[in-house]
């Protein structure tokens, strides 16, 4: 019986096994944890993000209305790898995957670059000056050095 005591003792009393200390790539995801719609597409659009355990990625979900009254649903995963860098990776409920490997973080901008199929996508998200609005833009090149704007818009806070 003492034995035991003596054990548990110890194994209360150890130091814990010291977590590594989180890299600095972590924190522009932390001004994405909320609730956001987008700008015009409110009470049709929710998108609500949150670290997931051990906060190295944010999940989001999202729910949308689409023009046809049905309801689109889908999930991004938004991580920093640090031998990687930003990882973006999003799948809906009618099939949609796609993912984008490699992000940079600069002036306050996360940015993905992809290059598949004989076309260049970039994707801009930021910068995070305001905590209400966040930016995100598309641009498509076919030869990535002329630029042309795909989409743009603003995520809103909701809360």
């Amino acid at each position: 019986m003492k034995l035991i005591v003596l054990l548990a003792a110890l194994v209360l009393t150890s130091p814990s096994v010291a977590q590594e200390p989180r890299h600095q790539g972590y924190a522009p995801l932390e001004g994405l944890v909320g609730s956001w719609t987008i700008a015009g597409k409110e009470g049709s659009y929710l998108e609500t993000c949150d670290w997931y355990d051990g906060r190295r990625h944010i999940i989001c979900n999202t729910e949308a209305k689409r023009k046809d009254g049905s309801i689109s649903r889908g999930m991004s995963i938004l991580s920093f790898v640090p031998e990687q860098g930003y990882v973006y990776t999003g799948i809906g409920n009618r099939g949609r995957y796609e993912t984008y490997r490699g992000g940079t973080y600069k002036d306050g901008i996360i940015e993905y670059l992809d290059h598949t199929a004989g076309s260049y996508t970039r994707i801009r998200v930021g910068p995070f000056n305001d905590k209400k609005v966040v930016p995100f833009n598309v641009h498509s090149s076919q030869d990535g050095i002329k630029w042309e704007l795909a989409d743009s818009f603003n995520y809103v806070r909701v809360k």
